[in-house]
């Protein structure tokens, strides 16, 4: 029988950040985040990198001259709509980046991966040896669903994946060790490095919650044993054409995670409705016995869900490091009216901790792709 690896201490951790009004100052931007990361923790090995979308042209510029300046050997990251390091940046040029102080054993890059996971075997032997209990990925929404790979990543390695899609730019949008385009890429961590992770929703629930009965691929034909669309329409109060239309458009359908302690679930978009069939299309595949739920985003429900996530993850990591949050774009200021307010609300609850993210396409939470979340990982 194996035994459990012991725990490594607390790997010490920095942030440092840069911004710019354009990409043409993407040399300073990069020299600023290198020097800083150089000072504040020499010697470390692994580094995150973040960048808004008008620096996914000097992607592989900048990463060099960080890579240089600071000293760190192993990078990662991704290019966001926007980015979180001590602020929140969007539509400006910007930088931010996380520098952790792990030995070269305690963690492993992942080949960049983009058809199969074939080059994760030249890493068999230290997952064996290792165990990751954790890992981040980054995954670029164009082209091929990217949930096999992230969900073969997880079974190869039996680690818990967090992290997000990718802004879909048309330059490189992942680093992988270096400048990448499309496919899968991230890092994990072995198992003696301790993370607390959380999850937050953006959505308010609207109606109980349905079984479904009838359904062919991503139509839901039946809930309950009746029309899909009179159960919505039920739900929601809806008398006339025009609120239907008006709902259908703002509304999201959540499906519930079975087996979930925790009460999570996928938000997934409508993606028409047919009023003469009463049939309701759902950006998912679904299937009879299924269950799901009408929801609305909620800017008072979603600030009462964050505070809960992170004084639940304070209790859980009181000696944390350092953090990662990713975010979806459709939260930010679009949800609470303002920028900040999520980096502000980690601030009020861990104070000085250094923090890196990026405002995703989707977030990844145990190897699944949400909506409308913010997905938080503590180092402790």
């Amino acid at each position: 029988m194996s035994t459990p690896h012991p725990r490594t201490a607390s790997p010490r951790i920095a942030s440092a950040e840069a911004h710019g009004a354009s990409a043409a100052a993407w040399g300073r931007m990069a020299v600023s985040v290198g020097e800083a990361l150089s000072r504040d923790l020499p010697g470390a090995r692994l580094g995150i990198l973040y960048a808004t979308e008008s620096m996914a042209g000097k992607l592989e510029e900048a990463l060099a001259v960080v890579r240089r300046v600071s000293g760190i050997p192993d990078w990662v990251g991704a290019v966001g709509h926007g980015i979180v390091g001590h602020r929140e940046y969007f539509n400006s040029a910007a930088l931010t980046a996380l520098a952790i102080d792990l030995p070269s054993d305690a963690y492993r890059v992942l080949p960049h991966l983009t058809d199969d996971l074939s080059p994760l075997g030249a890493h068999a032997g230290w997952i064996a040896a290792h165990r990751p209990g954790f890992g981040i990925v980054h995954a670029d929404p164009r082209g091929p669903d990217p949930a096999d790979l992230i969900a073969g990543i997880a079974d190869a390695s039996d680690a818990f994946l967090v992290g997000g899609l990718t802004a879909a730019v048309e330059e490189t949008s992942q680093i992988a060790g270096r400048a990448v385009a499309s496919g899968v890429s991230g890092v994990l961590f072995a198992g003696s490095v301790a993370v607390a992770t959380g999850i937050t929703q953006g959505c308010m629930p609207s109606g109980p919650v349905h079984r479904i009965t009838a359904a062919d691929g991503n139509v839901v034909i039946g809930l309950d044993g009746e029309r899909a669309l009179d159960v919505f329409k039920r739900d929601l109060d809806i008398e006339s054409a025009a609120q239907l239309r008006g709902y259908a458009a703002e509304m999201q359908i959540a499906l519930p995670i079975p087996g979930s302690d925790m009460g999570d679930y996928l938000v997934r978009d409508f993606t028409g409705i047919d009023p003469s069939e009463g049939l309701i299309g759902v950006a998912a595949l679904v299937e009879p016995g299924d269950r799901l739920f009408f929801a609305r985003r909620d800017r008072a429900a979603a600030v009462d869900d964050m505070a809960r996530m992170c004084e639940g993850l304070k209790r859980r990591a009181p000696r944390a490091t350092g953090g990662l949050y990713f975010s979806c774009i459709a939260r930010g200021p679009r949800l609470f009216g303002t920028d900040g307010y999520e980096r502000g609300l980690l601030r009020e609850t861990f104070g000085a901790l250094p923090v890196a993210g990026f405002f995703c396409n989707g977030e990844i939470s145990n190897a699944r792709l949400y909506g409308y979340t913010g997905v938080l990982a503590l180092f402790s």
